[in-house]
C-alpha cells in the first residue's frame, strides 16, 4: 500500500455537479474546474479502458471495448466515491463503446449516445425521498422501457442500461458544454503561458540514466530540461526538493516529443509535481512508461504506447490516441500543489465610474474637474479576482446622499467613504473613487488543431512490360541456281568412358537428420481458459495480466470473460509477470467461488497466479 492517500477536499470535488456545468477559475490551480477531474481532453479521444478519476472529453470518444471510471486499481488506494449530484463523465460529442461503460457517478453528454447493454452508473444518496424521481427524469431515453427503474443497492443508486443507452443529454440540464471546454482551453493555456514565463530557481544535474532536479524553495521549485530538436526523453527523471513543495518541470522538445524511458517522477511527489509540455504539439509514448504528476499540454495530441502505461496524476491534453488492445490508463492523484506566477497577470486600469443599479448600466463620465482639496482616503478596494473570469466585486453599501452641490450633478454614491470635507468651488464636485474593475484579458488564441498525420503515398502500379515486337517474315531467299546438295553432318564424337571404372559410380544416399524434438511452449504467448466457476454457477471474471518490476505491478492487459472462455496475451520472453483472475464488480460470490483455471502455453521466464 503506498503512502499517498488523496485529501478528502480532492475526492469530495470529483467531478462537476449536473446542475452547474460551468467553467471556474482557481487561485494557483492550473487546471481550475478542471482539477476535480483526472483527465480533461480538448478534442478526440478512443480507446481508453480505466481512468480512476472523472474524465472530460470535448470531443467525441470511441471504444471497441468497455470502460470504467472511478474505480480504485485495488484495495490500496481510496476511490472518489459515491456522489448524488457530481458528473464524472462529460463529453462534448459522440460516445460509441462495443462494451458496457461504468461509472461511479453521473454521465453527461452533448452528442449522440451508444454503449453496450450492461452500462451502469452508480449514484450517492441526497437523503431526500424525490431522489429517485430526479433520476428517473434525468435518464429518461426514448425507446426505454416503461418498466425501467434505477435499482435501490442501500447506499447508493444503479442507473442501469439494459434496454436502450441512458446517459443525461446536456440540452435536459441546459448544459452549455462547448462553452465549458472553450473557456477551460483559454484558462489553462493563460496558466500555460504563465508558467512558461517563470525564471528557473533549481538546477537540473544530468546523470547517464536520469535528470536529478534539485531545488531548495519551501514553496516551489521551477526547472528546464530543453531536449531541443530531438525532442528525445530518454532519462528518468526525479527531484530532490523540501517536502510538500511544488516541483513545475518546463519541457521544451520542439513539435515532437518521444517519451523512452520507462519512469518519470515519484510516487510519493505525484501530487505536487506538474510536467508542461511548452512547444510539444504530438507527445510520443514510445515505451511502456509510467508517468508519476500531472501534465499541462492543452495543444498537444498525446499518443500512448500500444502495450499499455499509465499517467498517475491530472492531465490537460489536446487530443488522445491509444492502440485498441492497449492497456493504459490514468490513476487519480490530483494535482495539489499551488503555483505562483502573478508576474504575468494583467494590471487592472481605472475604468469610467459606474453607478450601480438593477440593470447593471454604466453610469455617464462626466468631465475631470479641476483640483480640488484631497478627502480623506478611502478604504482600499479589494483587489480583483484574478482573470479570465473575474468574480464581481462585493455590492458596496449605500451611503447617505451628501449635500448637493450648487449647479452641480449628484455625486456617485461613496462605498463606504468617509464624508469628504468641503471642497472650494469647483465646476464638478468630487467623486470618491469606485473599486476599478479588472480590465478583460485578452482572449487566448485558440489552439491549432494538430495536423493530420501524412497519408502514405500509395504505391504507383507497375508499368507492364513492353510486348516485343514480332519478329519480321524473313523475305523467302532467291532459288540457288544449281547449288550443290549439302554434305551430311558428321556425328559427335563419344565422350570418354573413366578409365577405372566402365560406368559411373553411384552416389551413397545421404543419412537421414535426427528428427529435433518439437517445443510444446510457444515463447511470448501466455493463453489459458475459464472453465466455469468450483460453485457452478455461472459469474463474469477478470482476468488481468501486471508486470511486476521492483515491487510495483503495472498492469497490461485486462480480459472480462462471462462464464466460460479463453485468453490469449502476447508479452516479452524476459520479465516477471503475475496473472490476477478475480470475480468482476457485478458478480454474486460466496466462499465457494474459485475460477477453473487451465492454463495453456506459458511462454515467459517467470509467472505467478494470485
Amino acid at each position: 500500500m503506498d503512502n499517498i492517500s488523496y485529501s478528502n477536499g480532492a475526492v469530495a470535488s470529483a467531478g462537476l455537479p449536473y446542475d452547474d456545468i460551468n467553467w471556474y477559475n482557481i487561485d494557483g490551480q492550473p487546471f481550475g474546474s478542471a482539477s476535480g477531474f483526472n483527465l480533461i481532453v480538448f478534442n478526440d479521444a478512443n480507446n481508453i479502458i480505466d481512468v480512476e478519476g472523472p474524465v472530460a472529453i470535448g470531443g467525441s470518444f470511441y471504444t471497441p471495448r468497455g470502460m470504467s471510471v472511478g474505480f480504485a486499481r485495488d484495495s490500496g488506494y481510496r476511490d472518489i466515491g459515491y456522489s448524488p449530484d457530481m458528473v464524472r463523465f462529460l463529453v462534448g460529442g459522440n460516445v460509441s463503446t462495443n462494451g458496457p461503460l461504468v461509472v461511479v457517478g453521473h454521465v453527461v453528454g452533448g452528442g449522440g449516445f451508444r454503449v453496450a447493454k450492461g452500462s451502469t452508473y452508480l449514484i450517492g444518496k441526497d437523503g431526500t425521498a424525490d431522489q429517485l424521481q430526479e433520476l428517473k427524469y434525468l435518464y429518461q431515453a426514448n425507446g426505454g422501457s416503461q418498466y425501467w427503474t434505477p435499482t435501490d443497492k442501500g447506499d447508493h443508486f444503479v442507473v442501469p442500461s439494459y434496454d436502450v443507452p441512458r446517459y443525461i443529454p446536456a440540452s435536459r440540464i441546459e448544459a452549455n458544454i462547448p462553452e465549458f471546454f472553450n473557456n477551460a482551453r483559454q484558462s489553462i493555456q493563460y496558466f500555460k503561458n504563465c508558467i512558461e514565463a517563470l525564471t528557473p530557481n533549481g538546477s537540473v544535474v544530468d546523470n547517464n540514466y536520469e535528470w536529478i532536479l534539485r531545488g531548495n524553495d519551501p514553496v516551489q521549485n521551477v526547472f528546464l530540461i530543453d531536449v531541443r530538436p530531438n525532442g528525445l526523453i530518454n532519462k528518468g527523471i526525479r527531484a530532490e526538493v523540501p517536502q510538500g513543495s511544488t516541483v513545475i518541470v518546463r519541457l521544451r522538445t520542439g513539435a515532437n516529443a518521444h517519451l523512452q524511458y520507462g519512469l518519470y517522477g515519484e510516487r510519493d511527489k505525484a501530487s505536487q509535481t506538474l510536467y508542461v509540455f511548452e512547444d510539444a504539439t504530438n507527445i510520443y509514448m514510445e515505451k511502456s512508461s509510467d508517468f508519476w504528476g500531472s501534465i499541462l499540454a492543452p495543444q498537444a495530441m498525446f499518443h500512448a504506447h500500444p502495450t499499455g502505461g499509465h499517467v498517475s496524476g491530472t492531465a490537460a491534453l489536446g487530443a488522445f490516441a491509444v492502440n485498441a488492445a492497449s492497456g493504459f490508463e490514468f490513476h487519480y492523484f490530483p494535482f495539489a500543489g499551488s503555483v505562483m506566477c502573478q508576474t504575468v497577470e494583467p494590471a487592472p486600469v481605472e475604468p469610467a465610474p459606474v453607478v450601480p443599479s438593477p440593470e447593471e448600466q454604466p453610469a455617464p463620465v462626466y468631465p475631470q474637474p479641476a483640483p480640488c482639496p484631497t478627502p480623506e482616503p478611502c478604504p482600499a478596494c479589494p483587489e480583483p479576482v484574478q482573470c479570465p473570469a473575474p468574480e464581481p466585486c462585493p455590492t458596496c453599501p449605500t451611503c447617505p446622499t451628501p449635500e448637493p452641490c450648487p449647479t452641480c450633478p449628484t455625486p456617485e454614491p461613496c462605498p463606504t467613504c468617509p464624508t469628504c470635507p468641503t471642497p472650494e468651488p469647483c465646476p464638478t464636485c468630487p467623486t470618491c473613487p469606485t473599486c476599478p474593475t479588472p480590465e478583460p484579458c485578452p482572449t487566448c488564441p485558440t489552439c491549432p488543431t494538430p495536423e493530420p498525420c501524412p497519408t502514405c503515398p500509395t504505391c504507383p502500379t507497375p508499368e507492364p512490360c513492353p510486348t516485343c515486337p514480332t519478329c519480321p517474315t524473313p523475305e523467302p531467299c532467291p532459288t540457288c541456281p544449281a547449288c550443290p546438295a549439302c554434305p551430311e553432318p558428321k556425328p559427335c564424337p563419344e565422350c570418354p568412358v573413366c578409365p577405372t571404372c566402365p560406368t559411373c559410380p553411384v552416389c551413397p544416399e545421404p543419412e537421414a537428420c535426427p528428427v529435433c524434438e518439437c517445443c510444446l511452449v510457444e515463447p511470448c504467448f501466455l493463453r489459458g481458459c475459464i472453465c466455469g466457476c468450483r460453485c457452478y454457477n455461472n459469474h463474469e471474471w477478470d482476468v488481468k495480466l501486471y508486470n511486476r518490476f521492483n515491487g510495483v505491478d503495472t498492469l497490461l492487459f485486462c480480459v472480462r470473460i462471462n462464464s466460460y472462455g479463453c485468453f490469449e496475451f502476447e508479452v516479452p520472453y524476459e520479465g516477471c509477470y503475475v496473472l490476477k483472475v478475480r470475480l468482476s464488480e457485478s458478480s454474486c460470490k460466496t466462499f465457494r467461488c474459485k475460477p477453473i483455471l487451465i492454463l495453456k502455453n506459458v511462454g515467459v521466464e517467470n509467472l505467478m497466479i494470485e
